[in-house]
């Protein structure tokens, strides 16, 4: 399944399971150097990272298709991540 797939997918549903694998799949390298950025390595990283991508599943309802995928998913990971760490402080 595609980015974009995936984002339709979970701006219907933002439960999808498959959707959300899928998008962990074939982001992981974006997804964990975004969360490295922002966070310790780690047992802080690894429970940030379920929460940041089901942040990033809420807010794909907001998602266009004639957008970028990839560069969508990038910017709200990264976005999600600064809320998330802001959050914390």
């Amino acid at each position: 399944m595609t980015n974009r797939e995936a984002l339709l997918r979970l701006s219907r549903d933002k439960h999808d399971s498959i959707a959300m694998t899928s998008l962990c799949e074939n982001n992981a390298e974006i997804i964990r150097m975004a969360i490295t950025r922002y966070f310790e390595t780690g047992t802080v990283s690894e429970n940030a990272q379920p929460v940041v991508m089901q942040r990033v599943a809420d807010h794909a309802r907001s998602y266009e298709p004639e957008e970028d995928s990839d560069k969508w998913l990038a910017e709200r990971v990264n976005a999600e991540c600064d809320r998330l760490r802001n959050e914390a402080i």
